[in-house]
C-alpha cells in the first residue's frame, strides 16, 4: 500500500492518503494498454528507424512474402532462367543492379553469360527483374541488386539473385 502525506491544515496533523491496490493495478494496466496499442502501428513492408528493410518478394507472379533485411545485410534468392522476380523495399529506394561487375541503374537490359536480364523500375519502392536464356546456361548467373534508401543513404540492403537452369 502506498501512502503520501497531505499538507498540514491549521492545527491538524497531516492525514495519510491511501491509494488502494486496485487503483495501482488499473494505472499499470492503462500504461501497458497504451504501449501495446502504439507498438501495433504500422505493418506490411516498411523500413523502420533502425534501418531494417522488409523486402517483399514475388517470383513468377507468385507472392512469396516479406523478408526482413537489416541495413547492411543481404537476402539470397535463386530463380530459374525464364522467371521474373519483383522486389519491393516498402519505402522509396534507388535500386541498382550489378551484372558481371557492371552497374545498371533505373532499369535496363543486359546479356551476360548466356542469359538476358532486364531490370524495370515499377515504382519508387519496387523493381522487376526478368530473366531469359535461349538454351542451357553454362553456369549460374549471379546478379546483385542494391536498395539504397532515399531518406537516408546510409541505409542499404542487398539482394543476391542467382539465375540457374
Amino acid at each position: 500500500m502506498t501512502t503520501t502525506r497531505r499538507p498540514a491544515m491549521e492545527g491538524r496533523a497531516p492525514a495519510p492518503i491511501v491509494r488502494p491496490r486496485a487503483a495501482r493495478w488499473m494505472t499499470a494496466a492503462a500504461v501497458c494498454a497504451a504501449a501495446w496499442s502504439l507498438s501495433a502501428c504500422g505493418g506490411g513492408a516498411y523500413a523502420d528507424s533502425a534501418g531494417n528493410f522488409s523486402i517483399g518478394v514475388t517470383v513468377a507472379g507468385q507472392f512469396e512474402g516479406y523478408t526482413p533485411v537489416a541495413s547492411g545485410g543481404s537476402l539470397n534468392l535463386t530463380v530459374h532462367a525464364g522467371q521474373s522476380v519483383t522486389f519491393d523495399a516498402g519505402e522509396s529506394v534507388i535500386w541498382t543492379m550489378y551484372v558481371g561487375g557492371a552497374a545498371i541503374s533505373g532499369g535496363g537490359r543486359v546479356s551476360y553469360a548466356g542469359a538476358d536480364i532486364t531490370a524495370t523500375s515499377l515504382s519508387q519502392t519496387s523493381v522487376a527483374v526478368d530473366t531469359y536464356a535461349a538454351g542451357l546456361l553454362p553456369a549460374s548467373v549471379p546478379i546483385t541488386l542494391v536498395a539504397t534508401s532515399t531518406y537516408d543513404s546510409a541505409q542499404v540492403a542487398t539482394v543476391n539473385l542467382l539465375v540457374t537452369n
